[in-house]
């Protein structure tokens, strides 16, 4: 599907302001969308990660983007604790959770024009949780390398993605390792530590997203 398209993938997400995964009926209405075609084969990667890595650790991807329609894939380092439901947060890997850096993508988003519902899938390059009950950890070698395979294997779900954006250095490193042969583009994190007190990063991560957008249209086109 093709921009300008009438036709939509994922539901619509609410735009009337960021964090509104913190509202218990947006989750409540997003988890009913998990069997939809475009984002059933995800939930059902979920659920063998799960059963592999705990389910407690792995959350959902967001119903309200666009699934394995996808052109432009968003991938961070690992789910935070807002993220798991254990942890007091959505259970959704999304641009709609109550944290900052979440809000920073939600606004950039908007800023942009992003349509999430046929553009973008968000997921991280180590597919779990990673640290204690109270602070996540930042992601070690072996943590990469052991989500190298369920990112290799998301890839495969995808079969409209021409373009993966990656957020921040630890993404960028474990997509690294892969060699796949898609076309990349790296920016900052958008946590509020980096982008509130650092503009230039905001601009940075602004223009890599429009630069991704760019790309995921000549590639459609067929004109690379």
């Amino acid at each position: 599907m093709t921009d300008g398209e009438s036709g939509t993938t994922g539901a619509e997400p609410r735009s009337d302001g960021p964090r509104a995964n913190r509202d218990p009926d947006e989750l409540a209405r997003k988890r009913s969308l998990l069997t939809e075609p475009h984002v059933a084969p995800l939930a059902d990667y979920v659920t063998r990660l799960r059963g592999e890595r705990g389910a407690d650790r792995v959350p959902d991807f967001d119903p309200t983007e666009a699934g394995v329609e996808a052109k432009i894939l968003l991938l961070l380092e690992a789910p935070g604790g807002k993220a798991t439901v254990e942890r007091g947060g959505s259970g959704f890997v999304s641009p709609d959770n109550n944290d900052g850096s979440a809000e920073n993508m939600w606004r950039l988003f908007q800023e942009l024009g992003v349509d999430r519902r046929r553009e973008v899938v968000t997921w991280n390059v180590v597919p779990w949780y990673i640290g204690g009950d109270s602070k996540i950890r930042p992601a070690e070698s072996s943590d990469l390398l052991e989500g190298q395979r369920y990112i290799e294997e998301l890839v495969g779900l995808l079969p409209n993605l021409r373009v993966v954006v990656l957020i921040g250095k630890h993404a960028a490193r474990g997509w690294q390792r892969l060699g796949i042969d898609l076309p990349t583009v790296e920016v900052p994190h958008p946590s509020p530590q980096n982008l509130n007190v650092r503009p230039h990063m905001r601009d940075q991560l602004r223009a890599g997203l429009q630069h991704a957008r760019e790309i995921a249209r000549v590639v459609s086109n067929g004109t690379v």
